[in-house]
């Protein structure tokens, strides 16, 4: 038996420590166990804390494949250490162990990551790669995506009656119908004979009515977009659950720095559905960390009023972001974010900037940034910046920041299909927001199909812009209420919304022929997203002096309990939107038992109350008040967790705050 590096690190309830040939670490509500085989590390069994229940690892060699999807042969454990670190302020503070394992006669050094956050459900796992000797680099054209059996990543799947599946669509402009979800989710409670395949999603869970385990794959992967060695999950009868797709391929490595792939999430959670998603949305949490000073805020976007590219980039000059600054001050929005149209002459027909390059055009700004720059200052609102992705260097970001003060970059236009183009694009973000102090950050833009960011990547570098919702074409991405309520509600399933830019649009232009938009309320329209992260995404001066009365109300109480409402972990309750359900949001805080609910009545339902099932409150009273007209009252709450709520008017909607008596 190998004796392997001796390691007892301890960060509050988290601790990784080393017994001989075992590396064991534990968050406080997991541990996980492995034992060093001499071909990598394998998983002898995972414990939940919660309610004691292990899964068990038949005998194996290695948790993962090499690069070139060959299994392990005979390694050396070169090194293997921990200490506590932050990735440099992007996640939250955890124990960082890194091995690295030298296969010689495979050509491979690899480097395995694990990190373990202290009170987590779950642990994150990373492998990267280099060579040992250069690998000769292929000719001609190349398939994308990795072997289908090169695994990463490998959990006991024992002690399971069915298996889940789930993912997220990207290309948000092209699924804007009720029937068009923005999840998939499949649950298979056949017997498992031998194996079973999923390609398509980016978690898998195997689960019974006590708990369950579950592998979420850290990539750019969605339902209809695999991205760069994507991968699968497959369950086996004898060998558990693993995911392949290492994010890399040989070709991808050199011999003088690591490359690395795509990271793995390994969570445990005791319970039933609820359980689940409140594991996935902890995680989510503790893995992008929010800083309420910065990433708290509402934000306008000046593109979203038209169609049109050229009056769309004329929105972007100065005199009409001048005009945008005045009523976001008046309404009480936080951020103005000039989208495309700045950096090219005004009413340009293209987005891409000619000999001045990603500057702001001295025609459509005469003295730069600082005729905005002062005037957003004098009124308290803070401004934003689009660019292409890709073609913005590191220089231009750094120009802008410096003499405009943007604080959230949207960030366009991103093809990521091949490894160098995600490096790339990650180094140049990371070392800009590093050079503002982390006083910046990055909304991913998701709206197109071509392989960009998706849902479970990068996001500790930003939010997630999800859709363009537009008054009147194309008819693809005109805005209407329920559709955008539908996919704010399925995010908020199994993800943190908190971290999500939800679209506002101005009901009173939107086309009467294809959306029922102007039969809703101004308010209605943007409480719609007061779950999230706000996002009027349109040129505000075209709002009538009455709508906004309506919605500088609505905000203004909005805004004395968002810092509450962010601290809190939201559930989506009542039923998916549809344009006639009764449907929501739950936002419980755990310290405190208290929250906020944000319930609909929509367009076509005929019912003026509802009773709601809550989570995480049963047999129990609760006291609430309704924030839109300041009523208290008191109801006690059933073994089932119900709510019984009134709502007049159709469509309507109410906001509501609780505390446990």
């Amino acid at each position: 038996m190998t004796i392997i590096p001796h390691i007892d690190c301890t960060l509050q309830q988290a601790r990784v420590r080393t017994v001989q040939n075992k590396l064991l670490i534990a968050t406080g509500m997991i541990e996980r166990e492995w034992i060093w085989t001499g071909y990598g590390f394998a998983t002898v069994q995972i414990r939940e804390c919660t309610n004691n229940r292990s899964w068990h690892a038949e005998h194996i060699l290695c948790d993962w494949q090499l690069p070139d999807s060959t299994n392990c042969t005979e390694a050396t454990l070169c090194a293997l250490h921990a200490d506590i670190q932050d990735d440099e302020g992007f996640t939250s503070q955890h124990i960082a162990v890194t091995a690295d394992i030298s296969y010689p006669t495979s050509n491979f050094l690899l480097r395995w990551i694990i990190w373990i956050f202290p009170t987590a459900p779950g642990i994150r796992t990373q492998l990267a790669a280099r060579a040992l000797q250069p690998i000769p680099q292929p000719t001609g054209p190349q398939p994308q995506g990795g072997p289908p059996d090169s695994m990463v990543e490998r959990i006991p799947a024992n002690q399971h009656d069915r298996r889940r599946f789930f993912g997220y669509y990207n290309g948000t402009q092209n699924r804007n119908d009720t029937y068009l979800d923005i999840l998939k989710e499949e649950i298979s409670t056949a017997p498992l004979l031998y194996k079973e395949w999923c390609h398509w999603a980016s978690a898998a869970c195997i689960e019974n009515t006590n708990g369950g385990l579950a592998l979420v794959k850290e990539s750019h992967k969605c339902v209809n977009q695999n991205g760069y060695a994507g991968g699968a999950f497959v369950v086996d009868k004898t060998r558990g659950l693993a995911c392949t797709g290492w994010g890399l391929l040989p070709r991808d490595l050199s011999c003088e720095t690591f490359t690395k792939g795509w990271a793995t999430w390994q969570l445990a959670w005791a319970g039933g559905d609820l359980a689940r998603e409140c594991a996935f949305k902890s995680f989510d949490r503790i893995r992008y960390p929010l800083d309420p000073a910065r990433d708290i805020y509402i934000q306008a976007n000046t593109w979203g009023s038209t169609d049109n590219g050229c009056d769309a980039r004329r929105a972007a000059c100065e005199d009409s972001v001048l005009k945008e600054i005045d009523v976001c001050a008046e309404l009480g929005i936080d951020i103005l974010q000039i989208d495309d149209g700045w950096q090219v002459p005004p009413g340009h027909h293209t987005w891409q900037p000619e000999e001045n390059g990603w500057h702001p055009h001295p025609q459509s700004y005469p003295k730069g940034w600082q005729n905005v720059r002062n005037h957003a200052a004098r009124l308290g609102v803070k401004l934003g910046l689009w660019a292409a992705a890709e073609p913005i260097t590191l220089d231009e970001l750094q120009a802008n920041y410096t003499h405009g003060a943007f604080q959230q970059y949207k960030l366009d236009f991103a093809i990521l299909k091949r490894r160098e183009i995600i490096d790339a694009l990650i180094r140049k973000v990371r070392a800009f927001i590093l050079s503002t102090q982390h006083s910046v950050r990055v909304n991913w833009d998701v709206t197109e199909n071509p392989p960009r960011y998706g849902y479970f990547f990068a996001r500790e570098y930003g939010s997630i812009y999800l859709e363009n919702r537009k008054p009147e074409k194309p008819v693809s991405v005109i805005y209407r209420p329920h559709t955008v309520l539908r996919d704010i509600w399925q995010i908020s399933k199994y993800l943190n919304i908190h971290k999500f830019q939800c679209s506002i649009q101005n009901i009173d232009r939107v086309t009467p022929d294809l959306s029922d938009a102007h039969l809703h309320t101004h308010a209605y329209a943007t409480a719609t997203a007061l779950i999230g992260i706000p996002l009027f995404f349109q040129e505000l001066k075209y709002y009538t002096p009455e709508a906004r009365q309506e919605i500088k109300r609505l905000l203004t109480i909005y805004k004395q309990h968002r810092a509450a409402m962010f601290q809190g972990i939201v559930h989506p309750i009542g039923n998916k939107p549809d344009n006639a359900s009764w449907t929501g949001f739950q936002c419980h805080q755990f310290d405190s038992q208290s929250g906020y609910l944000l319930l609909f009545r929509e367009l076509g339902n005929p019912s003026d109350s509802h009773t709601f099932q809550l989570a995480w409150l049963n047999n129990t009273t609760i006291k609430l008040v309704d924030l839109i007209t300041d009523e208290p009252m008191q109801q006690a709450i059933n073994t089932k967790g119900e709510l019984t709520v009134s709502i007049r008017n159709t469509p309507g909607f109410t906001f509501i705050q609780y505390q446990e008596a």
